[in-house]
């Protein structure tokens, strides 16, 4: 028994000295970052920037929701802020976005993962067929506005048409860069310098008109409007022009543009629904043709999708349209609208 408290004594005095000495390890701090626990850690309840900014984001497109149902294969990539994200970050997401969301703030800017408002896209501006410029913040928008397609493929390839056939809504950023249209051989093409005037002294190109910040929340700013309706009134941006066109009342007071162009187009709709290529609905017919008929149909089509009627760049959008024009006049027939693109 003596033997037995003995050997139970010294087990005790060996547990004592393995406690004792893993009491004595050094302990490594590990200090936590605080982050902000409030919105009023960050944003005071005097800005009101951001107020702002949300009640214009409401008056816009993009918060309309429109074409949420766009939501799988490369449409969700413009259609869905998920889609947009993925692009933007480099991210994998299912073919189908379930229950998406429209194009908010946090499509565009990432501040709770970046700590500041800079813009989530920053490539500069690329399109189908290959053209690049720096439009600065404005790569945001044209990352989404431009057609889908390039020209010098696409129609020589795809002369049988169709109701989905062409560039592809929203090809803004092409008319500005004046690009991707269906050039004939033989015409000369010219461009305005609004590219460079948009982004010169670190403008940024579609943002230096669009946001232009008006006291209205439906123009300008966030909700990217150019015009509005409000309690019947129609409200242009035409601010933004003032810089370089001074002050006008409305668009077209700029060299009659809006006019113009709204001519033309009149006039080559009814001249491919004469050769059977366009329907009375607007849309491409199921026909199969030439690439310079064909292209005639892309050029009325860039100049529709783009809705400016001229702004974006007036002398490049009256070239495509004029050229169409002079191909599909009848032999013999004069034409005074078309022959004013020849150079």
């Amino acid at each position: 028994m003596a033997r037995f408290r003995t050997v139970m004594a010294m087990v005790a005095i060996a547990a004592v000295g393995l406690a004792l000495a893993s009491c004595s390890r050094k302990i490594t701090r590990v200090d936590v970052v605080q982050q902000p626990q409030t919105c009023f850690a960050c944003h005071s309840d005097t800005n009101t920037a951001i107020v702002t900014a949300q009640l214009q984001w409401q008056n816009s497109k993009h918060a309309s929701g429109g074409t949420l149902n766009e939501n799988n294969g490369d449409c969700k990539g413009c259609h869905t802020s998920e889609g947009f994200v993925a692009r933007a970050t480099g991210t994998t997401i299912p073919d189908v976005v379930d229950n998406p969301t429209p194009i908010h703030c946090f499509t565009c800017h990432s501040p709770h993962t970046s700590g500041n408002l800079g813009l989530r896209w920053t490539a500069v501006a690329t399109l189908l067929n290959g053209t690049t410029f720096d439009l600065h913040s404005g790569n945001l928008c044209a990352a989404c506005h431009h057609a889908r397609r390039s020209v010098s493929t696409y129609v020589t390839a795809r002369t049988t048409l169709s109701s989905r056939w062409g560039p592809h809504h929203g090809p803004q950023a092409d008319m500005l860069l004046g690009s991707n249209g269906y050039e004939y051989a033989g015409f000369t093409y010219d461009r305005t310098s609004h590219r460079e005037a948009t982004t010169a002294n670190g403008k940024d190109g579609c943002l230096e008109c669009h946001m232009k910040t008006t006291d209205r929340l439906v123009v300008g700013g966030h909700s990217f409007n150019m015009e509005a309706v409000t309690n019947g009134d129609t409200l242009l941006n035409v601010a933004a022009c003032a810089p370089c066109h001074g002050t006008i009342a409305e668009f077209n007071d700029v060299d009659g543009i809006q006019a113009q162009v709204g001519t033309l187009i009149t006039d080559l709709s009814a001249r491919l629904q004469t050769a059977g290529l366009l329907g009375s609905n607007g849309l491409p017919k199921s026909v199969t043709t030439s690439a310079d008929s064909a292209g005639a149909v892309w050029n009325l089509l860039m100049a529709q999708e783009d809705r400016s009627l001229g702004v974006h760049n007036a002398k490049y959008i009256i070239g495509l349209l004029q050229s169409s024009i002079q191909f599909l006049q009848p032999p013999g027939q004069a034409s005074a609208v078309a022959a004013r693109g020849r150079r």
